[in-house]
């Protein structure tokens, strides 16, 4: 018995062997060293280091891994986060860097910075984000940074001054993000703004105090996006000349108080976002002006976001719309922000000029006194082509109700005889009230082609 109990004893402690050296044989540490770089590579650097410790064939992975981010902003010790940086660039060695992210405070660190921007272009770096504050003397980045031929996405967001070299060459690069700085020259930006292969460039709340004129003229441009600050001056007789000259955008946003002028010139654009913010404008003539030669050159596009901001000015200068702006490809317009008044001249001087208009949205919308072209019987005369052809559908976002906007209802079913469907939204507390609901079943067409979209 004793001799048989023994025989099992041994083997089981064989089989637990066996399955011991089955898992050994498992171990993650037994992959391709090239497959162990790739599995780390996905690591925060922090911790992709203390992969080191695991053993002798781990300790020198994490110097290969392509993706360096560096976040100092909320580090309560500063010189020890700078020293960490520094470390890893020295122990790193050689190996091309794809990703280099820096977020800190510069303070008087700029021969240091530079060098680690210098060891990541000399590395070959793709994609480069440099967010920097606190900078307390000239900072001015390394040349080698604007003549990098791998560089493919760039972001800087920094409250200072850019100043960039005379001459730029960055052959590949496709998206370029540009925050808060401050331009110094007209001719340096420029060049920075038509480089050859861009294909996105967002210019987020920079200074442009310093420029003059500035064509943006990139060949393989597709999104454009400018957002001036919203605490910039409103338009004046001053401010930047933008061209945007010979692109072809999918996308182009312009947001701001148009503090700077600008303008497409043998450009065409699919969809355009405008946002103005015309609140305390003491020149709205002069915001008129340029709002109307924006639109005048997105004059292709085919879906149009506007606040009711951009029409609302135009009214500042109605000699301007004896010309008028033409929309033949536009078919979905669309207006957010504020309530829109169906009175403004400039809004119908764009409705009358969009011939294949076939979708139309506000957030909310009034109707304080009929246009001068409408007769007793509440028609147009003459009405939009759209009204009568192509326009099938509007839907009011963020109906409230009361007298103009039930107006308005009325007024846009009574006039635009191709309407295949209006949908109002309730914005309102609660559900719509019944009186309300009353108030647009009764309108006359309502039955056919309203629907109330109630909370």
């Amino acid at each position: 018995m004793k001799a048989n109990s023994l025989i099992r004893k041994t083997k089981r402690k064989k089989l637990k062997a066996g399955k011991e050296t089955d898992c050994a044989g498992k171990s993650i540490s037994n992959l391709p060293e090239e497959v162990l770089e790739h599995i780390v590579s996905f690591l925060p650097i922090h911790e992709a280091i203390r992969t080191s410790i695991l053993s002798k064939k781990w300790q020198n992975l994490w110097k290969s891994t392509p993706n360096l981010s560096f976040d100092g902003r909320d580090s309560p010790k500063r010189k020890l986060f700078m020293d960490f940086v520094e470390r890893v660039l020295v122990l790193r060695g050689p190996s091309n860097i794809e990703t280099f992210r820096l977020s800190c405070e510069a303070k008087d660190d700029q021969s240091r910075i530079g060098t680690w921007i210098s060891a990541a272009v000399n590395r070959n770096v793709k994609d480069l984000y440099l967010v920097l504050s606190d900078i307390e003397s000239s900072f001015v980045f390394p040349r080698c940074l604007f003549n990098c031929k791998t560089l493919t996405e760039f972001e800087i967001d920094m409250l200072f001054i850019l100043k960039l070299p005379s001459s730029i060459s960055l052959p590949c690069l496709k998206i370029l993000s540009l925050r808060q700085v401050t331009f110094i020259d007209d001719q340096s930006t420029q060049q920075l703004f038509s480089l050859p292969n861009l294909v996105e460039l967002e210019i987020y709340e920079c200074n442009w105090k310093n420029l003059v004129w500035v064509t943006i003229c990139a060949p393989k441009l597709q999104q454009l996006a400018i957002y001036e600050s919203l605490e910039s001056t409103p338009a004046n007789s001053g401010g930047c000349h933008v061209r945007i000259f010979r692109t072809h955008l999918a996308h182009f946003s312009c947001c701001g108080t148009l503090s700077n002028e600008f303008c497409l010139d043998e450009s065409s654009v699919v969809e355009t976002f405008i946002f103005l913010n015309s609140d305390g404008d003491r020149r709205p003539r002069e915001t008129a002006c340029r709002s109307y030669k924006l639109l005048e050159g997105i004059s292709s596009v085919k879906t149009l976001y506007l606040t009711t901001d951009v029409v609302d000015v135009l009214d500042h200068a109605s000699d301007l719309l004896a010309f008028p702006l033409e929309f033949r490809n536009l078919t979905s317009l669309i207006f957010e922000s504020d309530e829109l008044n169906l009175h403004s001249a400039g809004f119908w001087h764009i409705i009358y000029n969009s011939p294949n208009l076939r979708s139309l949205y506000f957030s909310d919308v009034g109707l304080s006194e009929v246009p001068s072209n409408c007769q007793e019987d509440g028609t147009l005369d003459p009405a939009p082509l759209c009204f009568l052809s192509c326009l099938h559908f509007i839907e009011v976002s963020n109906f409230r109700g009361g007298e103009k906007a039930i107006d308005a209802v009325g007024f846009l079913l009574k006039n635009v005889t191709a309407l295949d469907q209006m949908s109002i939204c309730w914005a309102g507390s609660g559900v719509m009230t019944n009186k309300i609901r009353r108030q647009l079943l009764d309108l006359p067409g309502w039955s056919k082609i309203g629907k109330i979209n109630s909370g």
